[in-house]
Parts: structure tokens; sequence; C-alpha cells
């Protein structure tokens, strides 16, 4: 019997070593082969992804609505609906308020781009006010910038950029609304999804190691749905402190710049720094000196919020402390980056939690009380 065991285990390492080694010399095939797949697959994994999301306020709803009506049917129906109904207006709200936004920002860009170069001009020419020879060849070099070409070409961009966002739009959306179709039954469905996992561990593990699998994915399924819960809310109060600073300072686009922060800091810890480049262009436009000051205010914001409430309420959230949250999204970033920091932290979490279940368990085996 002990024979057998141990012609299995070498069979398997065999055959592991065998597809390693042919995964390593067909690197460039095998990662083609997977981008393929994940393209194929993408409205399904975005479907995942979704009923992951949705299954957050969905369980906090059916759990309110099942006080109320004992059909389990119905609330899961209804809870459902609801999720989805807070889904899209989220969605509306941001490109509601975002979308006007972008448009006057572009039409103040367009209508500003003559008064832009003579400021340049002047700048130049006082900067250069001690060579004669050089502010003469400087006022040519003005005189030759036809500005309203530079517009016609700019407004050729933002059409062609447009068409190509819409068709780009138009099959996004498809995929969407498949996935969408797809997180709606695994939603409807998720207790039946559970039992086939469970039963396919059966088949293939024994309880002790079928019990240890599912003891993980509670944990990691509990660990992720409060990173994303404690994300949105970190989002949702950097979004609202800079949209207060910046309109105590009387910036423009205060409430454009607040949004895509809110949407950017999503994205731990560096994410907002993408609203902040597209706040100094869009404030720079007007006035250069306006943007630096708003690199310094978002810069105080962001130290404030980086390192006092995200490690405090994402932190605590996943059960780590801020000084492990900072290094597990250091790390993940470093080592994968923008994926790298969305998931080190949860990971991290996990990893810590299990480590801290095995270190419990064997103090518990020792006999010491002290955990």
């Amino acid at each position: 019997m002990k024979n057998k065991e141990e012609l299995k285990k070498w069979m398997f390492l065999i055959l592991f070593a065998i597809i390693s080694f042919y995964i390593i010399n067909n690197i460039s095939i095998v990662w083609n082969v997977i981008l393929f797949l994940i393209s194929v697959m993408s409205p399904f994994i975005l479907g995942a992804i979704m009923a992951f999301i949705l299954n957050i306020p969905m369980t906090k709803i059916e759990k309110q609505l099942n006080k109320k009506i004992e059909n389990k049917r119905i609330t899961r129906i209804i809870a459902i609906i609801i999720s989805l109904l807070i889904f899209i207006l989220i969605i509306g709200l941001i490109s509601f308020l975002i979308i006007p936004e972008i448009i006057e920002s572009l039409e103040k860009l367009v209508s500003n781009i003559p008064s832009l170069v003579n400021d340049a001009e002047s700048y130049v020419l006082k900067l250069l006010e001690n060579h004669e020879s050089v502010q003469i060849e400087i006022k040519e070099m003005f005189t030759n910038i036809n500005t309203s070409k530079i517009i016609s070409n700019l407004l050729n961009y933002i059409v062609n950029g447009s068409l190509s966002f819409i068709s780009g739009l138009i099959s996004s959306l498809i995929t969407i609304f498949t996935g969408i179709i797809f997180s709606i039954y695994m939603l409807s469905q998720k207790e039946y999804l559970i039992n086939c996992f469970n039963k396919i561990l059966k088949a293939f593990l024994n309880n002790k190691k079928c019990k240890k699998v599912q003891e993980i994915c509670t944990l990691a399924n509990k660990t992720f749905s409060n990173f994303v819960s404690g994300q949105c809310l970190d989002a949702v109060i950097l979004g609202l402190i800079l949209f207060i600073v910046l309109s105590i300072f009387r910036f423009p686009y205060a409430l454009l710049i607040s949004v895509l922060t809110c949407i950017t800091a999503l994205i731990p810890i560096f994410g907002a720094l993408i609203a902040m480049v597209v706040g100094v262009v869009l404030i720079g436009i007007s006035s250069p000196l306006e943007a630096l000051l708003f690199i310094l205010i978002f810069q105080i914001v962001q130290q404030i919020e980086g390192n006092f409430i995200y490690p405090r309420i994402v932190g605590s959230s996943v059960g780590l402390s801020p000084l492990w949250t900072l290094l597990a999204i250091t790390v993940g970033g470093n080592l994968f980056g923008i994926i790298g920091m969305l998931i080190g932290l949860p990971i991290a979490s996990i990893c810590y939690a299990i480590f801290r279940n095995y270190v419990n368990s064997k103090i518990k085996e020792s006999g010491d009380i002290q955990k």
C-alpha cells in the first residue's frame, strides 16, 4: 500500500516537472494562450467580480428583508434588484457629475489657447529681457504659431478620440451586460454553486483537507468583502475631505477632481495621484501658480489620509495593524504594480490569519494558556 502511495507521489512529481519544463521553455506561447482565454472569458470574469461586490450589500439587505418576509426566494430577488439599482445609481451619478465638468473643461481649454500662447510669450520675453537678439527670435517663433491650427488639430483629436471611445464603449457595454446577467445567475444560485464546490472538494480530498480548504475559502471571502467595504468607505472619505478643502480655497473643478479622486482612490495609497495629475492639468490651464498650490494641498490631504485614515479604516477591516497594512501595499505594489496594490492587503491579511490560527493551535497543543 505504501509502495502504491509513493509511486503516485513520484508520478505526480514527474508530471509536474514535465509540465513546468514545458511552460518555462514556451512561456510566450503559454502567456498568449492565457491572454486569449482571459479575453474570451472576460464577461464571465467580470460577472464573477460583480457578483462578489454586489453580494456584500445583497447579504445585508437580505438579512433585513428576512425579518419581514418569510419567503426566502422573494427576499433574494428583491435583494438582487435593490443591489443592482444601487450599483446603477452610483454609476449614473458619477457620470452625471463628471461628464458636464469634462465638457466644460474642454471648452475652456479651447477658448484659452490664444491667451495661453500670449502669456507664454510674455513670460519668456521677460526672462530674456537682457538678450535682445534672442527676444527677436522668440517673437518671430511665437508669430509663426498658428493658434487656429492648434485649435483645429485639438478639436480633431477630441472628435477622433470620442469616436474611438464610443466604439469601445459599445463593446464594453455588451461585455458589461453579459457580466451583469452572469452575476445575477451567480447571486441567485450562490448556495447551489457553493454546494457544487464542496462536492468537488470531497471528491478529491479527504475530510481533514477538505475542511481546511473550506476554512481558508471562508476566511478569504470574509477578508476580501471587508476589504472592498473598507476601500469604498476610505475613497468616499478622501473625496469628501478634498472637496471641502478645494471648495474652501475656491479651486476650479473641485467637484470633478473630488469625484475622480473617489474613483481612483480605489487603488490603495497611490491611486489618488492619478486624480492629482488630472487636477494639475485642468487648473494649470487657467493658472499655473494655482496648480502648484493645488499640488501642495493635495499632497497634504493625501499624506493625512494615506498614513492615518486609510490604515485604520481598511487595515482594521481586514484585521491588520497600520504598519502591516502599509507594508503589504508597498510590497504588493513593487512586485505586481496596481494589481499587487489591490490584492496585496487582503492576501497578506489571509496569510496573517492562517499563520495566527496555526500558532495559536500549536500553543494550545503545548499546553501554554498564553496566546
